[in-house]
């Protein structure tokens, strides 16, 4: 029966680790890569925000994962994304000095709390709450059943002599922590466990350190083996393996001397002791950081780019010069030429399309040719959000830092842009020219007006970024509240539209609300967020709102 209430601890303590993470997942909202994703700009930020992200989404392996998952995006460095990973790591205890006091007794309020908020509430965030509480609850009990168990083994001469045994094997109790880490994929739990052993009365605080130890090495392999089939994953995974296997090695090496005694002078009892030191532990691997350069030489080294260098071409940025780096408004300034050309791209993209709507039909070589800009444009892209990541922030003025930004959203949203314009709207475009001639001419003055009104929205926010005149965000968030009426109204009152139409249609509606959404980032610093919203509810607010010709193109 102790055997089973065991397994059945680990297993509680494990679903409430997952139902936990989700929980605060329903809190924050959205994607969690994105979220994490913007603190990666300094190695300070980096870190900062890992930390917060651990705290308040208390699973070490899950942030792992989220890590290697912006390292394979290439949306950020893995030095940068090492920065994040060490904060959350050390974020995560927080939990572990959580569950290390005595809570079993509150398990019932934790629970019921929990389930009440999660099964009564409807609104998102509070059934978060309710979510992470009832997790925590489940998680209480697992320490429960543990501890009952193993007080009740603990009484087993034959445990007591294994643990006896395993005193005089300090390594091998080290190895057993590894192997469990790996094998349920969380140091939380794996520490959980120990800290539940600790009520069988056999369980020194060195071997209890030794653990945590072991844990964290366990930890490092996992990101290791989640990042093995990317080179940039698997650059993280070896560097943090080279921070912290040194380290646990040397604690180890001192808890093998008089360290154990030392650490006794800890506040707290024996779990608050390996609380603790686990914290301290991960604290002093953030210290890392700053030997971050001869860390990438020996990364690098471990893990060379095997990646071929891009041919030479319209997808090579000859513009972003690294030496630009050197002089970080230069920088920003030869990222926004770069963006300009990219919107020319995107211009003749729509050019090509709106030609085969006017001579109804599209010329044989058109699909390669658009496979080709798509592909140009998606390397030009990945080329500048790189240069990007290596322009600091702290260098720059605010409104250079404004920019940058707006210009880095922007490359977040251009691959939906680019599939949407591009091969979505030729394969909804073959499938209209192939229906008959009077269904073409009632859809043709519609797709024409909505292609003309992207090309005006697409010069504007060209103009916009160009500082010609900022305040033009207003009038691109009052286009896109027009640009949509528009276009609800022309679907709704055109009698007898095609589907395929309709489905262009619906893509110049995503394109609207994309391309517009810029203006919100390079707007933040010139407008209050009451002067936008009033701009946007009122588009008469202003004189000639909504039609003026006056973003004529480049």
């Amino acid at each position: 029966m102790e055997l089973i209430n065991l397994i059945a601890g680990v297993l509680l303590i494990l679903f409430g680790l997952r139902f936990l993470r989700k929980g605060f997942a329903r809190i924050i909202g959205g994607d969690l890569v994105d979220w994490l994703q913007r603190f990666t700009r300094t190695s300070g930020r980096a870190l900062a925000g890992g930390v917060v992200s651990g705290t308040v989404m208390p699973s070490s392996t899950a942030t792992a994962m989220l890590s290697v998952q912006m390292t394979r995006r290439g949306k950020a460095p893995w030095k940068n994304v090492l920065a994040v990973l060490l904060g959350a790591q050390l974020g995560t205890t927080v939990l572990v000095h959580v569950i290390s006091f005595s809570l079993h007794d509150y398990v019932g309020l934790f629970v019921a709390l929990g389930a009440g908020l999660f099964l009564f509430v409807e609104a998102g965030r509070p059934r978060g709450v309710g979510q992470a509480v009832l997790a925590f609850g489940f998680m209480l009990l697992g320490m429960s059943l543990l501890s009952e168990a193993a007080a009740a083994l603990g009484a087993d001469p034959a445990v007591e002599a294994l643990f006896a045994a395993l005193g005089q094997l300090p390594l091998l109790f080290l190895i057993g922590a590894i192997l469990l880490t790996l094998m349920v994929q969380s140091a939380t739990a794996s520490i959980a466990l120990a800290l539940a052993l600790v009520a069988s009365g056999q369980i020194t605080l060195t071997l209890l350190l030794l653990w945590v130890l072991g844990a964290n090495i366990g930890l490092s392999l996992t990101v290791l083996l989640a990042g093995w089939g990317d080179p940039q994953g698997r650059r993280l995974g070896f560097a943090v393996l080279l921070v912290k296997l040194p380290l646990a090695l040397l604690v180890a090496g001192f808890l093998a001397g008089s360290g154990a005694s030392l650490l006794s002078g800890l506040p707290g009892e024996l779990p608050q002791h390996a609380a603790w030191t686990h914290t301290l532990f991960n604290l002093i691997a953030c210290a890392a950081l700053l030997f971050a350069v001869p860390l990438e030489r020996w990364v690098t080294q471990l893990v060379p780019d095997t990646t071929p260098a891009a041919p030479a071409g319209p997808a090579s940025l000859p513009g972003l010069d690294p030496l630009l780096l050197q002089n970080p408004a230069l920088a920003v300034n030869a990222a926004l030429r770069e963006t300009l050309r990219i919107f020319d791209a995107l211009h003749l993209i729509s050019d090509a399309m709106v030609q085969g709507v006017r001579e109804g039909e599209v010329a044989e070589d058109f699909r390669e040719d658009l496979k080709r800009r798509s592909r140009e444009i998606t390397n030009a892209a990945q080329e500048l959000t790189a240069f990007l990541d290596a322009i600091p922030d702290d260098a720059l003025k605010r409104e250079d830092r404004a920019l940058k930004e707006t210009i880095d959203d922007f490359m977040r949203e251009l691959p939906m842009i680019l599939r949407t314009l591009g091969p979505d709207c030729h394969d909804k475009l073959q499938r209209l020219l192939r229906l008959p001639p009077p269904a073409i001419e009632r859809a043709r003055p519609l797709l024409l007006e909505a292609s003309a009104r992207f090309s005006k929205q697409l010069n504007t926010v060209a103009r916009m970024l160009m500082r010609e005149r900022p305040e033009l965000g207003r009038k691109i968030l009052e286009r896109k509240q027009d640009n949509s009426s528009w276009l609800i109204r022309a679907k709704r009152t055109t009698p007898g539209l095609s589907y395929p139409a309709w489905e262009i249609l619906d893509g110049f509606q995503q394109l609207n609300r994309r391309l517009s959404g810029v203006a919100y980032v390079y707007c933040h610093d010139h407008l209050s967020g009451e002067d936008l919203d009033a701009d946007v509810s009122d588009p008469q607010s202003h004189p000639g709102g909504g039609d003026r010709d006056d973003d004529g193109g480049r």
